[in-house]
Order: structure tokens, then sequence, then C-alpha cells
């Protein structure tokens, strides 16, 4: 009888863990893809930002190449992490953005650089 009560209880606490964490991925998937998808143009006016279900890539604006390409998440409703690799220089980068409205995207680089997305319409 108790090992019945055992397995029942870690049971429902396993069936409870697992409904939290799909609750979790609900609000990711609401912040992120595909809330998200479509172009974001750089404040500096050099690239726009494509993104598309979790993937994304920068395309230049004077010359039409992708300088990078990377994926982004939702950390929360509002804040998204954005994790790349630069075409030229070979080099990993990772950011996190806070989302203050529904069309900009103002991010912190590893290294401490800011930068800001607009979606472009």
């Amino acid at each position: 009888m108790y090992k019945r009560m055992k397995s029942l209880t870690l049971g429902v606490i396993a069936v409870g863990a697992m409904s939290f964490l799909a609750a979790c991925q609900v609000d990711k998937e609401l912040a992120g893809p595909p809330v998200l998808n479509g172009n974001w143009a750089s404040s500096d006016g050099v690239y726009v930002a494509q993104l598309e279900n979790g993937q994304f890539k920068a395309v230049a604006n004077d010359t039409g190449n992708i300088i990078s390409e990377g994926s982004y998440i939702a950390l929360a409703e509002n804040k998204i992490q954005l994790s790349w690799v630069g075409r030229i220089s070979g080099q990993s980068n990772q950011a996190e953005c806070l989302k203050p409205e529904p069309n900009q995207l103002d991010c912190v680089d590893v290294n401490g650089n800011k930068f800001s997305l607009r979606r472009s319409l």
C-alpha cells in the first residue's frame, strides 16, 4: 500500500512539473517566435535583422550581404536573447534585449555594447 501511494505521489508531482514546464514554454512562444517574425532595422541604419521562427540573419543595407546569422529565444514576455556568429569575423556573440514596446528591441551584448532594433513596416 505504501509503495502504491509513493508511486502515485511521484506520478502526480511529475505531471505537475511537466504542466509547469509546458506553461513556461507557452510564455516563451508568446514573446518570441512567431511574434517577432519580420524585419527589424538597426538604429544606426547599417543593417536589417530578418527574424523568422527563432532564426535570424542581419543583412547589410549598403551591400545586401549577410553579415551575421543566429537564433533567438524569449526569456520572458518582454525579454529576448539573441545569439549569433559574425560572417566576417567568425566571432560568436550574444545579447539580451528588452522589448519596451511591440515594435522595438533595446539590446546589450556580452561586451556591453548597446544597440536597438525597430520593426520595419
